[in-house]
């Protein structure tokens, strides 16, 4: 879809309070870096035997990494320029969260982990049922009545 000249000089003309907001050459170059860093994740999983198979997952995380710098320069249009500062905390902010998120679900579950599974091949007797909780031996047991 077309943006007419209208709308082109009114986005032009508006105050965006941001830096520089880039044109379509720098979409293009962005939707081109994007697609060439998916794919590049991609090959090594599709194809085996590309490269080691014990590089594949650091592989993928430095791609995305590098993804996700793309995104935030070509299409969030975040730098590191003085107008960009208070956008650049707020992502810094927002990091920090999820880290201290995922860094601390991780740790509780971990901990969990650890005190629920025995260790050693510890084996838990079974909890005790019918007459053995009352302190009878089953052959001293009453019989049983049907509700009588």
């Amino acid at each position: 879809m077309a943006i007419s000249q209208p709308h082109q000089a009114a986005m032009k003309a508006a105050p965006h309070g941001g830096g520089g907001h880039g044109g379509y050459g720098s979409y293009a170059i962005g939707f081109v870096l994007s697609v060439v860093l998916t794919v590049a994740a991609f090959y090594p999983v599709m194809v085996p035997g590309t490269i080691p198979q014990s590089w594949v997952v650091p592989v993928i995380v430095v791609l995305a990494a590098v993804q996700v710098v793309v995104h935030l320069g070509f299409f969030l249009h975040m730098s590191i320029s003085e107008e960009q500062r208070w956008n650049v905390m707020a992502f810094g902010f927002a990091v920090l969260t999820l880290f201290i998120l995922i860094t601390g679900s991780l740790w509780i579950m971990h901990n969990m982990s650890e005190n629920m599974i025995l260790h050693n091949g510890m084996d838990v007797p079974a909890a005790p049922t019918g007459p053995e909780v009352e302190g009878l031996q089953p052959e001293q047991a009453p019989p049983a009545t049907n509700g009588q």
